[in-house]
């Protein structure tokens, strides 16, 4: 059971952290985010580009949540099954 619990932590470990990873190198090289947001400067009450700002917001947004949640799952949930996994090792059986 310990050992089924430390590969699953480091398995949601290592998964959580690549998630983490992938989405913040999509994050760097999110430039439509730059771009929609300098061409709703220009023109602040242009619908069009208010849309195009909001559509590319969400995904803006959504990487930056999901950099964070990957993260906190991988490193936090992970580490806990880690930690869990090591101690159901070290107790004696009954």
């Amino acid at each position: 059971m310990s050992a089924w619990l430390r590969g699953l932590g480091a398995l949601i470990l290592g998964l959580g952290v690549a998630t983490a990873m992938a989405a913040g190198w999509y994050l760097t090289r999110d430039t439509t985010y730059a771009e929609a947001l300098a061409a709703y400067d220009r023109h602040p009450g242009h619908p069009l580009f208010q849309a195009d700002y909001y559509v590319a917001a969400a995904r803006h947004y959504g990487l930056m949540g999901l950099v964070v949640a990957g993260l906190l799952v991988g490193l936090g949930g992970g580490s806990a099954l880690v930690a869990l996994g090591q101690v159901l090792r070290r107790l004696p059986r009954r």
